[in-house]
């Protein structure tokens, strides 16, 4: 049988019903659109506390969201939101709460479009931390206050070269991790990239972890 060209194929494919997947239309809140010509570029660190301000935006729509499917986590001490979409389409937020002295992880997944939210499944983690996980989130809480860590941390990761040398490399891809951590000088907003490993990235990855490997998810599947 005679093989159809390449550009003749692909309205054939679409035209037999065959689509390809939808991509998950993600919110742009107003701090995250670009700013309209002729207003003056901001100096390095004005630009990084307006992606901060982007990304706890971007954040905070899905924590949003997690909240009205389940319900408000009062008063956390840690709020973890992985900005990226699953394949399934949802994004993940996670929260740690101090429940009578004792350390409660509730992990939600969301819809990361609302117009798909028929295929997207919805799941909930609710449970306790275990006693060396809770020691070490409240060692995270501690470092959290120091001033020295950025609230936005710059895009950058160190590689070492085959002779041995570092060099520091602009991560290119975008999946960022907000979190807003209860400290003894009041709340702090962060946001890192996956790939980072400063003491604010080990908390978002100890508690994005200990949800990982637990077996208490309820799905609610589409």
């Amino acid at each position: 049988m005679k093989r159809l060209p390449a550009l003749t194929l692909l309205p054939v494919l679409f035209a037999a019903g065959f689509a390809m997947p939808a991509q998950a239309e993600t919110p742009v809140p107003e701090s995250c659109k670009p700013r309209i010509a002729g207003v003056a570029l901001a100096v390095a660190g004005e630009a990084n506390e307006a992606q901060l301000k982007c990304d706890i935006d971007r954040a905070a729509i899905y924590e949003g969201r997690a909240d009205a499917i389940f319900g408000a986590v009062s008063n956390p001490l840690v709020s973890v939101v992985d900005t990226a979409v699953s394949p399934s389409g949802a994004v993940y937020v996670y929260t740690v709460s101090d429940v009578q002295g004792t350390m409660i992880l509730n992990a939600r997944s969301v819809p990361a479009d609302m117009d798909q939210t028929g295929a997207v499944p919805i799941c909930h983690l609710r449970t306790l931390m275990p006693d060396t996980a809770a020691s070490q989130v409240s060692i995270g809480l501690l470092q959290a206050a120091a001033p020295e860590l950025p609230g936005y941390a710059e895009r950058m990761e160190v590689v070492v070269n085959p002779d041995g040398s570092q060099r520091s490399v602009l991560m290119l891809d975008s999946h960022d991790v907000v979190s807003r951590v209860q400290t003894a000088n009041g709340e702090r907003a962060f946001s890192r990239h996956i790939r980072q490993t400063d003491d604010v990235a080990r908390l978002n990855e100890l508690i994005i972890g200990v949800a990982n490997v637990s077996d208490g998810w309820e799905c609610n599947a589409p």
